[in-house]
């Protein structure tokens, strides 16, 4: 008997060993939300218990730096190099693609057998390789671009596939994620990427009605008061969105061991409170690169911990490789931040972390920030950076500015020189779809984009039948596609015929059905918003079409005019008649 029962402890020791190297793993990140915007940060126009928790059962990093916009923080979150050493230039058209053979946070723990899913907006490329799908998540449920138009009943995708879904985006999302949580019967990687409060500013009314903005900011002279109601608004979503999925963690008896982490991609989208800091989001100053950062594991990180040592979205991918057993990447730019959970008052005041944007590069350690301009400011005694200090003789000055430059020459100015415009591809061999939405084409003559943010546009004013929509694409494999197309047409165009070229092969397609819906977004939107509004689009299939290894030009143009304009183009999707995992 006393046997059986050692038995029996031995083989719960080993179960426990096991469970605490292989813990969940939850990455929750928000979109343009400013370290201000959280109720435990100070903030009284808004409530948010559920995120406040992850700190108060945590961890909290006080001064956690990300990059100035979206996707070069989520290449840096992925991958854990600087977003210029990942391939990443940009925010649309193919210049926020993280390169092929940079290895992602999804293909480590995938590799690790952990299920992996990626939820909401991904924002580092739309075409195989370069698709969610490729990247290391088993599940893809969201959108590609930097924004989307519609939070109501969107449209979306999954695993390459369009969906139409019913909702508001962040319950949609926070369902599947749910969802794939509940399914999973092995350790998990859930990345739930919310894209509030991103503008359109759409949020359910429940969460905007009757909501007071009292507390002003820095910049309150140019705050639209409409805007702050609907950002706050949203984040209060997304934290009761935050509660259900602790709430799943806890009935399905894994909240213990699961590493909780959430953070934001940028500072403020708008002139809010953000307790004072300089600027908001595309700013290398700390109100664009300044953002929560919470960190939890029950059964491993302590309650309570405040740790003012600065750190880095770099860090994440060092931090979940200790935290989980597994040995540190020689190639990452970020550092575990372990060391600091175990000692939470160990500062390495020798560390620089550095902000780069549009050729603006500011550095900082523990105690100072040299920003853009080299204005040197004391961050302990002036961190809403209001009274640069004198610089003449200073070491802490030119320590940073040492810094910089040999940052600038090692790291940016070398990827720099690497960059070009990359084409698009098309028949990755293991993927059965490829969009090419209308963002990513060039266009000519008098065609016009519904928006100079292209991320959600479509391209109309389709009234000569000389100008032509045409992508640059780099086809990896020979191979046949089926090929779908998105519209609308005017009553009075029917019978417009549309054709796609490519090479020597030509299809033709005589639009015989209009489509023409109104635009949708006025009557949701709390503000007048700056994006494109979007509407239904038709899908017509063209037909099949044979590419050929290599680059090229496929072309989309309108071979005959029927009334006064042809289409207007969303997106073509390109089913693989030869992939290999159908």
């Amino acid at each position: 008997m006393k046997r059986l029962i050692f038995l029996s402890i031995l083989i719960q020791f080993f179960i426990s060993c096991k469970n605490d190297t292989n813990p969940n793993i939850l990455i929750i990140l928000t979109d343009d939300q400013g370290w201000g915007d959280l109720s435990i940060n100070g903030n009284t126009n808004l409530k948010t218990p559920n995120i406040d928790n992850i700190a108060l059962n945590g961890a909290s990093f006080e001064r956690f730096y990300v990059s100035p916009v979206c996707s070069p923080t989520r290449a840096e979150l992925l991958s854990g190099k600087f977003f210029v050493r990942s391939g990443v230039n940009g925010v649309t058209r193919g210049y926020e693609r993280m390169n092929t053979d940079v290895k992602l946070i999804s293909d480590f723990f995938k590799g690790k057998k952990y299920k992996t899913g990626a939820f909401g907006k991904w924002h580092n490329g739309s075409q195989p390789p370069y698709h969610p799908n490729n990247r290391g998540f088993d599940e893809f449920y969201g959108f590609t671009s930097g924004h989307w138009g519609n939070y109501f009943d969107p449209i979306l995708e999954k695993n390459g596939k369009i969906i139409k879904t019913e909702g508001y985006i962040n319950d949609v999302i926070t369902n599947e994620a749910i969802s794939f949580i509940q399914k999973s019967n092995k350790p998990f990687l859930s990345f739930i990427s919310y894209n509030t409060p991103h503008s359109p500013m759409q949020v359910p009314d429940k969460y905007f009605d009757g909501k007071d903005i009292l507390l002003r900011g820095r910049y309150s002279k140019r705050e639209n008061i409409e805007k702050t109601k609907a950002a706050m608004g949203m984040i209060e979503n997304i934290d009761e969105n935050i509660g259900n999925v602790v709430r799943l963690l806890k009935e399905k008896g894994v909240y213990e061991n699961t590493i909780i982490i959430f953070f934001s991609d940028n500072g403020p989208n708008g002139n809010r409170w953000n307790n004072d800091l300089k600027d908001r989001k595309g700013s290398t100053n700390e109100g664009g690169v300044r953002v929560p950062f919470f960190i939890q594991w029950p059964k491993n990180i302590k309650k309570g911990l405040k740790i003012k040592q600065i750190s880095s979205v770099l860090d994440v991918f060092p931090t979940l490789l200790e935290l989980t057993g597994n040995e540190s990447l020689n190639d990452l730019d970020g550092m575990s931040l372990k060391r600091f959970l175990d000692s939470p008052l160990l500062m390495d005041d020798e560390r620089t972390i550095f902000s780069y944007w549009n050729n603006r590069i500011s550095a900082r350690n523990n105690n100072y920030i040299l920003d853009h301009e080299n204005n040197l400011y004391d961050l302990v005694k002036d961190f809403y950076q209001y009274n640069p200090i004198e610089k003449d003789n200073n070491p802490h000055y030119q320590k940073l500015l040492n810094d910089k430059n040999e940052w600038l020459t090692k790291v940016v100015n070398p990827n720099k020189e690497k960059l070009t415009r990359r084409p698009f591809t098309i028949n990755y061999n293991t993927a059965k779809y490829t969009h090419l939405p209308a963002r990513d084409a060039e266009i000519n003559g008098d065609l016009k984009r519904s928006s100079i943010h292209a991320n959600c546009s479509f391209i109309e004013n389709w009234k000569n039948t000389n100008d032509y929509i045409f992508w640059e694409i780099d086809v990896l494999e020979d191979g046949i596609n089926n090929i779908e197309l998105y519209y609308t047409l005017e009553k009075e165009s029917v019978g417009t015929e549309i054709a796609l070229e490519f090479e020597n092969q030509i299809i033709k397609k005589t639009i015989d059905e209009f489509h023409d819906p109104s635009l949708v977004g006025f009557e949701e939107d709390k503000i007048k918003r700056i994006e494109s509004y979007t509407k239904d689009f038709k899908k017509i299939k063209i037909g099949r079409m044979s590419f050929k290894k290599g680059l090229s030009k496929l072309k989309l143009k309108t071979t005959k005019k029927v009334g006064k304009k042809s289409i207007d183009f969303r997106l073509l999707i390109l089913k693989n008649e030869n992939e290999k995992n159908s």
